[in-house]
């Protein structure tokens, strides 16, 4: 197996560890997870024997994730030969006579004029009922 000599590091216990060896020596192993695929990258069977390699991997996925600008022709609608918004017009509101705006706000006002009084002393609890019972003391 072919030895790459990378970078070497010192561990706090005072151990050289070079990762690039380690790399190559594991590339074979199986990863951890759910993707079936070794530490390389590489397709797996349940036995371990590589079914596609990274590059197939990587060249299938560069061929459908392109960024180069591809000049097919433009799609067209689904069917629809004009455009059906050029002759929409929005809905006309139909106002309403002074004396129609007048009949729907006499409930409004008859509700305003009545003079609603409650007992501070009486409230419905919470935040209300703190400062109520702070005012009595």
């Amino acid at each position: 197996m072919a030895t790459k000599k990378g970078k070497t590091y010192r561990t706090a216990a005072g151990k050289n560890v070079d990762f690039g060896a380690m790399l190559l020596a594991n590339e074979k192993a199986p990863a951890l997870g759910n993707m079936n695929v070794n530490a390389r990258g590489d397709q797996i069977d349940p036995a371990g024997n590589i079914t596609r390699s990274r590059e197939e991997i990587m060249r299938e996925y560069n061929e459908l994730n392109t960024m180069i600008p591809q000049d097919d022709a433009v799609p067209r609608g689904a069917g629809i030969e004009a455009d059906d918004w050029q002759d929409w017009e929005p809905p006309v509101e139909v106002e309403k006579s002074v004396e129609e705006v007048a009949v729907d706000a006499a409930p409004a006002k008859a509700v305003d004029n009545q003079q609603v009084q409650k007992d501070p002393a009486e409230s419905t609890g919470g935040l209300a009922a703190a400062v109520a019972a702070t005012k009595k003391e």
